[in-house]
């Protein structure tokens, strides 16, 4: 019996539709996520230098709280006036700050801080900080630092 063999193609070419879809959806994808990263960290914040800073490896179940110094009517900077306290882009009142984090804390139990503190700042406005992170029962607490 004689087997029939397969018909060589004469249509050569890849259809690379399927592959372009994929590409912009990896584009689209990529952009929302610079995006949300970008929101998250403001650049208005004067991080202070240090030499011995390590990297955070692990980026899951983390929370970003940048604090900022108000500015006064000409612009200058009092680092004795109660800074601004800014997560994921909105402010939020120091005496707001517990129940906030608590709240954050119930959504992800193992959540982590990072706190970018402007270089202005006198530690009279991080230490509330930190007592609304202990009172909200979160362990990890980690200051946000440049080496350049």
């Amino acid at each position: 019996m004689r087997r029939k063999g397969i018909e060589p193609m004469h249509d050569e070419h890849v259809n690379v539709t399927p592959l372009i879809d994929v590409i912009m959806c990896l584009i689209i994808f990529f952009l929302c996520c610079s995006t949300l990263a970008k929101s998250e960290a403001n650049d208005q914040v004067q991080i202070p230098r240090a030499k011995l800073g390590q990297e955070m490896p692990e980026q899951r179940g983390r929370l970003m709280i940048n604090l900022l110094p108000r500015k006064g009517a000409d612009g200058s900077v009092n680092p004795g006036d109660e800074p601004d306290v800014i997560i994921r882009g909105q402010a939020v009142a120091l005496q707001d700050l517990t129940a906030y984090l608590r709240k954050e804390k119930q959504e992800s139990p193992d959540l982590k801080i990072i706190l970018r503190a402007d270089e202005a700042l006198t530690y009279q406005w991080i230490s509330p900080v930190l007592i609304s992170c202990v009172q909200a029962n979160i362990t990890s607490v980690n200051f946000s630092t440049r080496d350049k």
